[in-house]
């Protein structure tokens, strides 16, 4: 008996369907048309003897693609809820509002601790750490709030709390620096928008370096810095009173940060003592520069 010289011939057999479904795709796109067909507990691609042979080059060749391709990165994966940083921050920006309000120990809060290029300039550091605690009403405190517990929320969460805030603080100071060096002896300013855009900031460098390793484009790679810079540029260059400069060097200042947190290893990350240090170490930068400040 002669075999049928228009018998489909089998191209590709798996034990599971889905790698069968794949070679179809592959062999449809070079304009092939592949029959998928299970025979007893496998699963196989039949062609037409005629393309038999270009479909076995092409499923070959579309191996060897897929052995050379690097795996996507994982997803970074979160080491914390993040949510007693966020009670921490509001906790400081309520309790500084009411000391401001009542003067307490007979302290004018808001001449000691706001930006002052000049006294800067002197040698008052603390400044840049104490002007990210104070605000001028009500509103700006509130903003503050809300986009502050949002993104040093989500900081938390794939850093932790203790270390995304300490971050978050260091990236807001230097963001205060940078712009008093720049903006000269007359600059005035309060507030916690630095650290707020310095958060902001350090999520689009976290969210860039996770993707870096991608292969599906520089697009999807860059998207997250785009996503904040475009954040940024909303949300942090408007307003009478906005101090640009500030948001622009705090955000800055924080994809930085960001680049750094980046590569300290996620088990680093989850040791409690680690988290306990950096929290420890915001709480006491923030208290040694209001003690100078009202010394």
């Amino acid at each position: 008996m002669e075999a049928d010289p228009e018998s489909p011939e089998i191209v590709f057999r798996a034990r599971r369907r889905g790698p069968c479904g794949d070679v179809a795709l592959v062999l449809e796109a070079v304009g092939l048309r592949p029959v998928v067909h299970e025979m007893g507990n496998d699963c196989v691609v039949l062609v037409g003897p005629a393309d038999a042979a270009r479909a076995r080059r092409e499923i070959e060749a579309w191996r060897a693609e897929n052995r050379r391709r690097p795996p996507e990165p994982a997803p970074r994966q979160p080491v914390a809820g993040g949510r007693r940083g966020v009670a921490g921050y509001v906790a400081v920006m309520v309790v500084v509002a009411l000391a401001v309000t009542n003067f307490a120990f007979g302290q004018d809060w808001l001449a000691a601790g706001r930006i002052d290029g000049a006294a800067m300039r002197a040698g008052e550091w603390w400044r840049a750490v104490t002007a990210l605690t104070l605000h001028a009403d009500l509103a700006h405190i509130a903003a503050n709030l809300l986009f502050g517990g949002v993104f040093g929320g989500f900081a938390g969460r794939y850093l932790g709390s203790g270390v995304a805030w300490l971050l978050i603080l260091l990236a807001g100071i230097g963001g205060n620096l940078v712009n008093v060096w720049i903006m000269g002896p007359d600059h005035r300013a309060i507030g916690a928008s630095t650290a707020v855009f310095a958060a902001l900031g350090l999520l689009g460098s976290l969210g860039w370096t996770g993707r870096r390793g991608s292969l599906r484009g520089w697009l999807y790679r860059l998207a997250p810095v785009i996503a904040a810079v475009a954040v940024l540029a909303y949300t942090g260059a408007g307003g009478e009173r906005t101090d640009i400069g500030a948001h622009i060097w705090g955000f800055v200042a924080g994809l930085c940060a960001g680049l750094l947190a980046a590569r300290v290893p996620r088990e680093i990350l989850g040791r409690a003592g680690v988290q306990a240090v950096a929290g420890i170490a915001v709480a006491a930068l923030l208290a040694v520069a209001w003690a100078l400040a009202l010394g």
